[in-house]
């Protein structure tokens, strides 16, 4: 029966994929393993031009640099999620090949705490910092419970309390309505009166009210109008009722942003503030988004204090700013949505950005510092300004005009090629690339991504096969 179910979904497979496809994804497994091996006479140039760079600048620094016979103790500390792969290949990573790293270990999802905690002990390490976006915050809180209880470890990771309250949407804003913090309005309404309480008694707000269990495809009714009468001739049109309720959720008029931030004991030691989206073009190039993003700031650290000496790990909080009006003046508020705990958070405080390391060894001081030591790393992630969009523009033309599908799938085809396929060979535009430490860049190009794309091509060939078989059989 299984057989006949397997041979079944097989079947489906091929069905879906079209030969055209099959043939468009087998040319561009062997294209880039073609272009790996043309570019690796010109890689290996950069490599070792590169390799020679950082010497002369290490014996430069240290011939510049006076020595000073201060003590020094070492730390070791454990990094989980260090370039994930998606496949499970014998071979290590790009990432994995840093000189900055000391040992590198294979952690199996299935034994992911009793692993951690083996390799606590034989390295001794002092700080785990789990990034690895394959366990949840849940496993990750579950892991220091156990490293804590066990070892003189100490963990940037939340515990298992509230890493649950901060996963849940309802937990995580009674978490804020109890430490008086601003939190967004969401109120489940039964009648009628009961919206005009909630507008009656925040008039500068805005809200939008959808029937309880719609879709969030569907437009929401937008509260208040313009005039009292028209709100109440809109509110009177609703089928409202106890079997019926609806959502009254307050809205945004300036934006929507996220925080992310590394907490230590109750203090933010980290923080990146960015656009949710690309909302406003050239954001974060202005004094007043850098005074927005200080306001934003302020809001955290006020929200860590609050929290307590428990509040440890990595945080990504979505903020809606919003516009408050009285009789004279018009000013701007920020609300505090939802927010994600863990690896995610981790990830978008570190791109593009200076590691934190003051920030997480502060876990290992056996009281908090005075809030006046700190070194606060603060970042402003702007919106990238648009770039050539030529072949972008030349997509859309080709595809408004009739009998275009093949020359459309070629331009983007090309698009792509330009975007991504070539990102990797460009050592400047690789984010693996480091004069410092170039050798993590060319081991992904040449080694971990031809390896990848060779065992994807056979992947491919032998489910065709095996399907090709059962259609037979």
């Amino acid at each position: 029966m299984a057989s006949k179910q397997r041979s079944h979904l097989l079947m489906k497979t091929v069905q879906a994929s079209s030969p055209i496809e099959v043939l468009s994804n087998t040319f561009w497994h062997l294209f880039r393993i073609s272009v790996s091996f043309a570019l690796l006479f010109a890689d290996n140039t950069i490599l070792v031009t590169a390799l020679i760079l950082a010497r002369l600048q290490y014996v430069a620094d240290r011939y510049h640099k006076p020595r000073h016979d201060l003590p020094f103790y070492p730390k070791t500390v454990l990094i989980t999620g260090i370039d994930v792969a998606d496949l499970d290949l014998p071979i290590r990573s790009g990432g994995s090949m840093s000189r900055t790293l000391l040992t590198f270990y294979r952690v199996p999802k299935d034994h992911y705490i009793s692993r951690i905690l083996d390799i606590v002990h034989r390295e001794k390490v002092d700080v785990w910092i789990p990034c690895s976006p394959k366990a949840t915050a849940i496993e990750d809180a579950t892991a220091r419970q156990v490293i804590e209880s066990r070892t003189s470890c100490k963990c940037i990771a939340f515990d298992t309390d509230l890493a649950t309250r901060f996963l849940h949407t309802d937990s995580f804003a009674q978490f804020l309505t109890e430490r008086n913090l601003p939190v967004v309005e969401r109120h489940q309404v039964n009648s009628r009166d009961s919206i005009h309480k909630i507008l009656h008694r925040s008039p500068s707000k805005s809200y939008q009210i959808q029937r309880l269990g719609s879709s969030s495809k569907e437009a929401g009714l937008l509260l208040p109008k313009r005039t009292l009468s028209k709100t109440y001739s809109e509110v009177s049109e609703i089928q409202i009722n106890q079997n019926y309720p609806w959502i009254l959720q307050q809205q945004t008029r300036l934006g929507e942003f996220y925080a992310d931030i590394l907490v230590i004991r109750g203090h933010v030691h980290a923080i990146k503030v960015r656009l949710a989206k690309a909302q406003k073009p050239h954001w974060g190039a202005s004094p007043l988004d850098e005074a927005l993003a200080t306001a934003i700031h302020r809001l955290m650290q006020s929200f860590a204090v609050k929290g307590g000496a428990r509040m440890t790990g990595h945080l990504s909080v979505r903020l809606l700013v919003d516009e408050e009006f009285d009789h004279s003046s018009v000013r701007h508020t920020i609300h505090i949505a939802d927010c994600v705990p863990g690896a995610a958070a981790a990830e978008n405080l570190v791109r593009d950005a200076t590691c934190p390391v003051a920030g997480y060894l502060a876990v290992l001081a056996p009281e908090p510092t005075n809030q006046a030591n700190w070194e606060v790393v603060a970042s402003l992630s702007p919106t990238p300004r648009p770039g050539s969009r030529l072949i972008g523009i030349e997509s859309e033309m080709i595809i408004n005009s009739p009998l275009a599908f093949f020359p459309f799938k070629i331009a983007k085809r090309a698009k792509a090629l330009m975007e991504t396929e070539a990102v990797p060979f460009i050592f400047w535009s690789h984010p693996l690339f480091s004069f410092q430490d170039p050798f993590p860049w060319w081991w992904h190009v040449h080694v971990y991504q031809p390896l990848r794309e060779i065992w994807l091509l056979m992947k491919q060939i032998r489910e065709i096969g095996i399907a090709n078989g059962s259609l037979c059989g």
